[in-house]
């Protein structure tokens, strides 16, 4: 379910495979309702038919300028921009920001660190639900699609990872046995395979680790199964 245009995100690039085989798929599995389109022309009709407030703009379009772009949209709307280019010089990322860019990401672009940068910007833009995790720091926002960390590291979640962590919030600080988070896998994963749990939790500790320097406060309770708790 798409939550608000405000979470929708229109993904503008003129390279096919890049927008529809690796953008666009890539953002969804990060839970954003994402659309792509190939000019200039086609943007902007797109934001005037669905009010989209987050654009990412790969900068080389083949029938507008897309720094003339940025400077047109910024003037008329707080649309939050990511630009795309494959320009990485100093000069270049000055001048997207000054023309009113939010983000300057350069190409090959990592989509996971695209699906941070426009969560960020989807708190600022006023898409920003969130709830506290065991009375902590930690926190889930944007329907539980990104994790805030203490120190305010933004973790862009994986839909796996969004189920995981939403199900032990929901239970916090009770723990929520192993059966009832492979149940909610199964029922929303065809196919899951249940000695994947581990593995999966393994590897969102690992990444939340690497990314924000702190330990995920996710605890093993001993013959029952995790909970979200103090550090």
């Amino acid at each position: 379910m798409v939550e608000s245009t405000k979470g929708n995100v229109l993904v503008v690039d003129d390279d096919v495979r890049l927008r529809d085989e690796i953008l666009v798929p890539g953002l969804k599995a990060f839970g954003f309702h994402a659309v792509g389109v190939g000019t200039a022309a086609e943007l902007y009709r797109s934001i005037v038919v669905e009010r989209y407030r987050l654009l990412v703009l790969d900068i080389a379009l083949p029938d507008e300028d897309g720094f003339k772009i940025v400077s047109q949209l910024r003037a008329l709307s707080d649309i939050g921009i990511v630009v795309l280019s494959g320009l990485d010089s100093t000069a270049h990322r000055v001048r997207g920001l000054i023309e009113g860019a939010d983000v300057y990401l350069t190409k090959p672009v990592d989509v996971e660190v695209l699906a941070a940068s426009l969560h960020s910007l989807r708190r600022r833009v006023g898409n920003a639900a969130s709830y506290e995790v065991a009375n902590t720091d930690w926190r889930l926002e944007a329907g539980g699609w990104r994790l805030l960390a203490p120190n305010g590291t933004i973790i862009a979640l994986s839909m796996p990872e969004r189920l995981l962590l939403n199900r032990l919030a929901v239970s916090s600080p009770e723990p929520t046995t192993r059966t009832a988070l492979i149940d909610e896998f199964a029922a929303a994963i065809p196919g899951f395979d249940p000695t994947r749990l581990e593995m999966l939790i393994h590897r969102l500790r690992q990444k939340v680790s690497k990314k924000a320097g702190e330990e995920l406060p996710l605890i093993a309770v001993r013959g029952v199964g995790y909970t979200l708790t103090l550090s």
